[in-house]
């Protein structure tokens, strides 16, 4: 368990500053003046700044231990840690003031502690942004009665809290997928685990053995091997534009949003769902919640900014027969275009702030700066 080492940083507040020094006033003037009640005070002044220091150097023991409800949450909802704050001396510990970083509502003031007490305090922790927000490490304060000196302590691990976009409700776009294996063009890399039969052909090397078909090859007396593919199972891309002049700070937070909202969508109805970026994320953890939860967890951190890819590469990360849903702005007409020959069909959200996005034929073009607008957009869109 994290312990807080001993203390760590001791100095005087103002009021001890200005004891001290009015304590050297005196001294200075009794001797100038001849005053004994002048040495005498300044005397005492000195003892009780250094009754003060000894009273804070003594060493504290607390063992911490630090809970996050949950530890995932999306910006806005309510997240609090449980701090349990363990007196593991064979003292009795003062009493002190915890402070965990980030938020100021985490100044907790601890009473004494007998050895081996504990006392758990909870707070509140700020939502109000999307990010990775690192709460702690933990700071032990502990000033003397007359507030004359405070030594402070850091010490403990520290947590994180995943502050996910807000997500907005919004319909899933499946596309015009094949209802027959042999429709459509093939994608260049079958999922694994394909089932359906697409063609028989003769076999080249790293051909699995077991889809020989034995009755072919006899008839032609070459190696003939069964070919399976899967092009009926739907796949759903993601391409966020991060680039630092693209859009404005509350374009970028509103495409984050919709990226959220689609790929959750997405991946909670199974769909094979992948999020790029123009600066080069490319994570595609297939379907399900899990895959959710990795996506949210990425976009949670992404920021503007860093060098954008060739167009060329991210163009060829585009699997051929995707529903693609661009986000940003400033997108090139050329660079659209190539992404549109790849997708199955193709949605273009554009959050700058001249709303200049190109229009080409079979691209679904949405202009709306406000997320909530887009995702009803979106919706109307697919219910069409």
């Amino acid at each position: 368990m994290p312990s807080v080492p001993a203390a760590q940083g001791l100095r005087l507040t103002r009021r001890g500053g200005g004891l001290l020094s009015a304590a050297v006033l005196c001294l200075v003037a009794g001797l100038v003046l001849g005053f004994p009640l002048l040495r005498l005070v300044a005397g005492a002044a000195v003892a009780v700044v250094v009754v003060a220091v000894l009273s804070c150097v003594r060493r504290v023991s607390i063992d911490v231990h630090r809970e996050l409800v949950p530890d995932r949450v999306e910006r806005g909802d309510a997240a609090a840690a449980t701090l349990t704050l363990t007196n593991r001396s064979k003292r009795r510990s003062s009493g002190f003031t915890a402070i965990d970083p980030p938020t100021e509502e985490a100044r907790l003031a601890v009473p004494p502690l007998a050895p081996g007490a504990s006392k758990e305090r909870s707070y509140r922790l700020p939502t109000q942004r999307r990010g990775v927000l690192t709460v702690g490490p933990l700071t032990v304060r502990r000033a003397d009665l007359l507030g004359l000196v405070v030594a402070e302590a850091r010490g403990g691990s520290t947590s994180t809290l995943l502050v996910h976009p807000r997500r907005h409700r919004v319909g899933v776009s499946l596309g015009a997928h094949p209802r027959h294996h042999h429709e459509g063009v093939i994608a260049p890399r079958p999922m694994a685990g394909s089932t359906d039969l697409r063609a028989v052909r003769e076999y080249v090397l790293g051909d699995e053995l077991r889809h020989v078909h034995w009755r072919a090859t006899a008839k032609t007396g070459r190696m003939m091997v069964r070919e399976y593919v899967d092009p009926a199972q739907p796949r759903f891309t993601v391409l966020l534009d991060d680039r630092m002049d693209a859009v404005d700070e509350d374009g970028f937070e509103a495409a984050v949003e919709i990226a959220a909202s689609l790929t959750h969508a997405s991946a909670a109805a199974g769909t094979q769902t992948r999020l790029l970026t123009t600066t080069g994320l490319d994570l595609h953890p297939g379907g399900g919640l899990p895959g959710s939860r990795v996506l949210q967890d990425a976009l949670c951190a992404v920021e503007q900014g860093g060098e954008a890819l060739n167009p060329e590469v991210l163009v060829s990360r585009c699997d051929h027969g995707t529903s693609l849903v661009l986000l940003g702005g400033g997108f090139e007409t050329a660079f659209v275009g190539a992404l549109r020959r790849r997708a199955r069909e193709m949605t273009l959200f554009d959050f700058g702030a001249a709303g200049t996005a190109p229009v080409l034929p079979g691209v679904t073009v949405i202009k709306e700066r406000d997320a909530v607008v887009a995702a009803a957009a979106w919706n109307r869109a697919v219910a069409a």
